[in-house]
């Protein structure tokens, strides 16, 4: 029992920020990305696979344009244009209806409100597709500070980000809990010094996202028990 109530103490003691990933994690816009690439693909006459899609999961949108540049060099098919259409057919809704809120995103925010953590946004969109989707999901009211993939040198899975927004709320990157979905965002995480909580939406966790995640849950409910059980056992001590 001396042990769990240390490790509990460890936890919550040094943990006064999250960190939250956008895509997949606070609103479902990675299935909505799928059915981009696959719709933009077919347009150029190629059948692009679900797991094809995933192989840009977490990339900044720099990034997702050198990927597909370079995948389809040697072919018919323009990665540029894929991207362009790409990101035309998400806007095109994203920007009138607005993404889908995940399960269980108000409920953890609140939780986090009312107990006093720091909350930032850390992802790998454009600032334009940040705030639009915390703005259209009514999310933004709980949100201190955001940071973007496309405000800093080296996109995820390199730590930039997580370290600008721990920057801007004032806080160390090891006094940051990262909520993560994809295996860029875990290692990006990890790097930062944070610890590293993931939920797997897209994407299978594999060894290293296993080995760098302090834990892996199935939704976000489940961040919310594990804080609540830790804090409990921190007021008991």
């Amino acid at each position: 029992m001396g042990n769990i109530k240390e490790k509990a103490k460890g936890i919550n003691m040094s943990i006064k920020a999250v960190l939250f990933d956008m895509d997949g994690l606070m609103v479902d816009t990675e299935s909505l990305a799928t059915e981009a690439f696959i719709h933009s693909a077919k347009k150029q006459g190629y059948e692009m696979t679900r797991e094809e899609t995933l192989l840009v999961l977490g990339f900044t949108t720099k990034s997702i344009y050198e990927f597909w540049e370079n995948y389809f060099k040697d072919s018919n098919v323009s990665g540029k244009q894929l991207v362009d259409d790409h990101y035309k057919y998400i806007e095109d809704i994203l920007f009138t209806t607005g993404p889908k809120k995940m399960p269980f995103i108000e409920e953890l925010l609140i939780y986090l409100k009312d107990n006093n953590y720091k909350v930032a946004v850390a992802s790998s969109s454009n600032m334009n597709h940040i705030t639009n989707n915390m703005e259209k999901t009514g999310l933004v009211k709980y949100i201190d500070e955001f940071a973007s993939g496309a405000e800093v040198k080296n996109g995820k899975p390199a730590p930039d980000v997580f370290l600008l927004a721990a920057e801007r709320l004032g806080v160390k990157p090891e006094e940051c809990l990262v909520l993560e979905d994809s295996k860029a965002g875990v290692i990006a995480g990890s790097a930062a010094g944070a610890k590293v909580i993931m939920v797997p939406d897209m994407f299978e966790p594999d060894e290293v996202c296993k080995e760098k995640a302090y834990k892996i849950v199935k939704n976000l409910g489940e961040v919310i028990k594990l804080l609540d059980v830790s804090n409990k056992i921190v007021d008991m001590i």
